[in-house]
Parts: C-alpha cells; structure tokens; sequence
C-alpha cells in the first residue's frame, strides 16, 4: 500500500487536496517543520499512534469486549508556548485516502467510538509530545468485516490555530470471542518463543490426540524490552525481529488466538538500569501505562516479565549500574519490592489480562504488598526457568496453584530433550498449576517429546500438524 501526501480544504461542499499528510505510522520523530511563508507546505504537527504502530494498524474487536487504541500528539519542534490539541475522528480523512489509493474502506460507527477526554491533549512548552490519549472501539459492526477510523487534530498555540496536521487511520477487525479450549485443564501448558529466529505459529501445530485442542495454553513473544528514553523515561522497545512480529500481528499471531491458545508479550532488560526490580513508583506508572499501549493495540492477551538482563543483574565491570530519577539510587536499593510495584501498575490498568513472571536465580520475582493486595492476588503464574531444575517460590508468596517449578529446553543445538517424568508426575499429583516449555523451533517435530508430557499430564497424546513455518513466513 502507498501512502500519498493528502490535504483537505472544504469549499461549496466539496473535500479538495491541499496541505494536509497522512501519517506513515514510524515510531520515529516527523520530518516535518514549522509551515512559514517561506516554507507553506511544511505541517505544523501529526497525529501517531503509541506502541510504534504503523498507518493501518489493524485492531481486533474480539466478541462483546471493547479495545482501544492509543494516540498522542508530535510537533515538528519543540513548543515555545503551551498547545491545546483537540483531536477529531474524521470521516473526511478517510474519504481522500480512499479516492487516492483505490480502497473502499468504511469509517466504523461513530457511536460506538470515544476518545477519551474528549480528545483534548496539550503539549506543554519546551516539549515536542503530549501524553497519550485513549481511543475506545465498542462492540458492533459485522464479523471479520474491516472497517477504519481516521483521527485528524486540531493544534492552538496562542491565538494561533493550526489545522496542518498530519492525521492517522486505524483498522478495526470484529472477530469472533477466542474459543475457550482445555477448560478442564489443572496444569496449563505454556511456551516462550524465541521470535528472533523462530515463528509463533508453530506452537499452533501440536494439538491433542483426543480432541485436537492445542497443546499449548499459552504462547509467549520472546521478547520485547524495557529501556529508558532520552528523557529518563522507562518504555518498551522492539528489535526488528519483535517488531516483525507486531507489524503482521494478524498472520503471527491472529491464528494461534483463533484456536484458543492466549498469546503473551514477554518484556525483558536491556543492559540498561531500567528494570522491573529499578523503576521508582513514577516510572513504574509509566512503564505500565506504555506497556498497556500495545497490549490493546496488539491485542495481546497478557503480559510475561522477565527480570534479566538489566545493569543491576549484570557484570558492573562490563555494565555499570548508572542510576537516575527514574530508577533506584543504588543496585542496592533495586528489590523485589519495586517488582511488585511494577506488577500492581500494570495489574490496576490491565485488571482482565493475564500477567506472569518468569525467574531462575531466587531474588528475581515479585516480593511485598502494594496497596494491601499481595504478589500473590496480583499475579496469575510464575514460570522457574533454570531449566531441567526443580525449584519454587515460597508457598505464602505465590501459591503453587500459580507456579510452574519445572521447565524444560528443547533448543535441538543442545542434544536431546532432556524430560524428568518424576518432576512432571509431582506436578500433577501435588497440584502444582503450570509446566513451561522453552524455545520451541522448526527444526524438527517435538510430537515423542510433547506425548511423553502429555500422557503424564493430561492422560493424552500430542499430533503434529506437519507443518513448519520460518520466522518471516506464514
């Protein structure tokens, strides 16, 4: 698809070109600058959409439940003064992109569309970005039928009134609820997926024997970041490997929830301070506020956290803890009470996803209380990851109705899958909730290994489908 430059002057009625451009949808800062007398067809500022998603964007309206998209406000160079944004879903917009492109799309019903505060930002003086501003997709029109919404914006500065704004488009995609699978499962069933190499859709070709539901409950994106910005902000950040796989959400991972497996975003340390057991009580809102942005755009079902890799976990003579106002003053002062921090921000503004943890060095989860809700009421699982070990968290920290103490590997480059059927026997017997499985790839079939599992877990076997999808195919 092209995206052309397209503007909108309204005259007698009729919708003409004139200065207004659509948004490309980068995460990267616009190119554009100040419109002057010297400069006419320069924008004043555009329209984006948060978590790096791109012009059309595809959102998935899945059964009865509401989703959300998240927009913010860009200048092409930093405010002298304070500027009042009103944003506006305009059906205008979409009308030119159509007659410019060739497509047919339909605006989705208004009434079932709300910005939140009445789309009305600001970006204060000094600064280039407003905060981010919630767009509401209630339920309604027909399944699998695309629709689009388009928001243009509004900018004044002073008694300066600019409508030279870049303006950005949304789909939106009714489906069908998620088909709920395995619902008599005690033990459920996850796996971590390596997308730097590998493809999601292969954990949707193992079913079960006996009434070819998937084997996996959960499938999680291995992985995003966390990072700080320039501005000492905590905010998730995608390499291009994961960023692939949230660019063609709809063929990564739309078939996986289609069969009913959840599919999680796992986020990760990246050699910088900023990490789930680092944030201070701002940033922790932060965090979770960025990390909701593209849970409701992606459509993810949860979120899986995984403190590793962080300069407080890590080799100071190598990385160097370098402490600001967004993190603690001190590697000392990084606890797991700051973990749970984390997770009570993102709990309170996901309450209906699921949120995990991942650990394997024994101080790397969740420990305290926030707000009177234990780690426990706040999370639904924790996956031990040293893997082929046994190992949990203190029963009266994560109950084991919630734990996973043993995991497995099966990256082939390391022999053969190593399986401890008296660790999966103890799973099952002993009312633990979760086994795990890491770095399932397409090079071979696991259907011996996930059978030998299945029949001590759920009485069953595993079928594989055949099929083998390489990390950019589908």
């Amino acid at each position: 698809m092209r995206y052309m430059k397209i503007g909108t002057l309204i005259s007698a009625g009729v919708l003409m070109l004139s200065s207004m451009i659509l948004n490309s949808g980068c995460s990267e800062a616009g190119n554009g600058r100040k419109q002057t007398t010297e400069n006419p067809g320069a924008i004043f500022g555009e329209v984006k959409s948060a978590a790096g998603a791109k012009m059309l964007t595809p959102i998935a309206l899945r059964g009865d439940k509401k989703a959300t998209g998240h927009l913010f406000f860009e200048l092409s160079e930093p405010a002298e003064q304070e500027v009042a944004v009103t944003f506006k879903l305009d059906s205008r917009i979409l009308d030119a992109y159509n007659q410019l492109n060739g497509t047919g799309y339909t605006m989705y019903p208004a009434d079932k569309l709300l910005l939140e505060n009445n789309g009305n930002v600001v970006v204060e003086a000094g600064k280039s970005k407003s905060a981010t501003l919630a767009l509401d997709i209630l339920p309604g029109g027909t399944e699998r039928a695309t629709y689009a919404v388009a928001v243009s914006a509004v900018a004044t500065a002073g008694t300066e009134k600019h409508t030279d704004n870049k303006a950005f488009i949304y789909l939106v995609k009714p489906l069908a609820a998620m088909p709920e699978v395995n619902a008599g499962r005690k033990v459920k069933n996850l796996c971590y997926v390596e997308v730097n190499r590998e493809s999601m859709l292969n954990a949707g070709e193992y079913t079960m024997k006996s009434d070819k539901s998937p084997f996996f409950d959960i499938a999680s994106v291995f992985a995003a970041n966390i990072r700080l910005s320039a501005d000492d902000v905590p905010y998730v950040s995608c390499n291009e490997q994961t960023r692939f796989v949230l660019d063609n959400i709809e063929q990564t991972v739309r078939p996986l929830q289609a069969k009913g497996i959840r599919v999680h975003l796992s986020i990760l340390g990246d050699h910088t301070a900023a990490g789930m057991r680092s944030l201070s009580k701002d940033a922790a809102r932060a965090f979770a506020k960025d990390l909701k942005a593209y849970i409701d755009i992606y459509g993810f079902d949860g979120i899986d956290f995984d403190d590793e890799y962080s300069t407080y976990a890590t080799d100071q003579a190598v990385e160097p803890y370098i402490p600001s106002d967004a993190v603690a003053p001190s590697i000392e002062e990084c606890t797991s009470q700051r973990y749970a921090d984390l997770v009570y921000e993102s709990r309170k503004l996901m309450p209906d996803k699921t949120i995990g943890i991942y650990w394997y060095a024994g101080y790397d989860y969740p420990v305290g209380t926030v707000e009177g809700k234990t780690v426990d009421e706040l999370i639904d699982y924790s996956i031990y990851g040293y893997y082929g070990k046994w190992k949990a968290i203190p029963a009266d920290t994560v109950s084991i109705a919630k734990q996973c103490p043993y995991a497995i590997e099966v990256t082939t480059a390391r022999g053969d899958v190593k399986i401890d059927d008296d660790c999966l026997k103890n799973i099952r017997q002993n009312g633990w909730g979760y086994f795990a499985v890491y770095d399932l790839n397409n090079e071979r079939s696991y259907e011996k290994e996930f059978s030998r599992i299945s029949r001590l877990l759920y009485d069953d076997e595993v079928e594989w489908s055949g099929k083998q999808y390489e990390r950019t195919g589908w």
